[in-house]
């Protein structure tokens, strides 16, 4: 049941409760989503069971329980890297631009400023496009 905030600055575990409440509300809806998709993915491929999560949202531990405990119930390993190297997407889009100067030397990693946004960025430039990338459901 929602409750309305009391007028004024918070006071003592006021912040604290807030910040549980929030934290346990995006959780279970993470949770809702990937639920979803698992359904969706094991209806389709069937054959697969991991479940990866990455990135900030894998840092934070008690999302990684969840996580964790929705791999388990259905029958799926959950992959994710340590905690410390968990980190915002500008450190992961940075560590992308590293690998692609690596794969295809400074030339051959620059693109110019003039190319169409992509929300899955190949560090191959000849790599073929993944299905259903950058589509939302």
């Amino acid at each position: 049941a929602a409750e309305a905030l009391p007028a004024g600055p918070l006071q003592g575990g006021d912040v604290a409760d807030l910040c549980a409440g929030f934290q346990t509300a995006a959780a279970e809806t993470l949770v809702d989503r990937t639920q979803n998709a698992i359904d969706i993915f094991t209806a389709e491929h069937g054959q697969a069971r991991t479940l990866v999560i990455a990135g900030g949202v894998a840092a934070n531990g008690a999302l990684r329980e969840k996580l964790g405990r929705l791999a388990d119930v259905n029958g799926f390993q959950l992959i994710a890297p340590p905690q410390r190297l968990c980190t915002d997407n500008g450190a992961m889009i940075a560590w992308a631009g590293i690998e692609r100067i690596k794969a295809l030397g400074m030339d051959g990693a620059t693109d110019g400023l003039d190319f169409k946004p992509r929300p899955r960025w190949p560090l191959d430039p000849d790599a073929t496009a993944a299905p259903f990338a950058g589509v939302k459901a």
